[in-house]
């Protein structure tokens, strides 16, 4: 194993995921790895920290809409054959700490109210909170699992506004990820950014390239509702593609009429 495969696993290994062939590896590089040792000595305090903080009872409701889609999502999963929806350690550990940031925010709003203290110890930790959404969105993108990928495609939607880095990490996975299910969550994701010249282009690059008819649909979908004109020309190719069903190009007839 390579810095860069140790890193992607880090949190598989923790979590006792890897196969005692990847163990070994794994540990093997870690002998002759200083700054990997690192990391994972920083990953292993994080879990251990997060492991001691009590859990915030959430109100009534407020985790409804989440847990109905992470319920639509296993069910679909399921259906794959070529899944397995493994543990899901890191939606209990973030919940975790998102009730801790939560508490805290709590705290120094009752304690130091209308001061500019209070303020700014406020900004910081929604900051805080942002930045661990982020770097949680990021490291589970890359994960070999697909069900992972479609847990941090969804878990992206919770980052108020996610940067660039965000942005072209779930274009890549709706341009290049060799699973339909999670092209069609990057998709869904992507769709809220619809005055983002980046995602406005990664969809008329992918319309281009996609042979999935699901994935080709939700494209479509969102260029027509967007009414870029720049994806016309794409979506006459379409037409002209024998192997493409007739009720995907019934969606770009229609398409074409709302946009010319």
């Amino acid at each position: 194993m390579n810095c860069k495969e140790i890193e992607l696993r880090i949190f598989d290994y923790l979590e006792g995921q890897l196969s005692k062939q990847e163990v070994s590896q794994f540990e093997g590089h870690l002998t002759q790895c200083e700054a990997c040792n690192r990391e994972l000595k920083a990953r292993k305090k994080l879990l251990d920290t997060l492991q001691v903080i009590p859990q915030e009872k959430p109100l009534p409701g407020h985790l409804d809409s989440f847990e109905q889609m992470l319920t639509r999502e296993k069910h679909r999963l399921k259906k794959d054959d070529a899944l397995k929806v493994q543990p899901l350690y890191w939606k209990r550990a973030f919940q975790i700490a998102a009730s801790f940031l939560l508490l805290l925010l709590g705290y120094l709003y009752g304690e130091y109210r209308g001061t500019q203290l209070a303020h700014t110890q406020i900004v910081q930790l929604q900051e805080q909170s942002q930045q661990l959404k982020t770097n949680m969105t990021l490291a589970m993108l890359d994960n070999r699992s697909a069900s992972k990928r479609i847990q941090a495609v969804n878990y992206s939607e919770e980052i108020k506004m996610p940067d660039n880095q965000v942005l072209e990490a779930i274009v890549g996975r709706l341009q290049k990820d060799d699973n339909v299910n999670v092209r069609l969550a990057a998709a869904a994701s992507l769709s809220r950014f619809q005055e983002n010249r980046l995602v406005k282009d990664a969809f008329i690059s992918a319309l281009e390239t996609e042979e999935n008819p699901d994935v080709q649909i939700a494209i479509i979908q969102f260029l027509v509702h967007i009414k870029d004109e720049r994806s016309v020309t794409p979506m006459k190719k379409l037409l002209n593609q024998p192997e493409v069903p007739d009720y995907v190009k019934f969606q770009v007839n229609q398409g074409l009429d709302q946009i010319l």
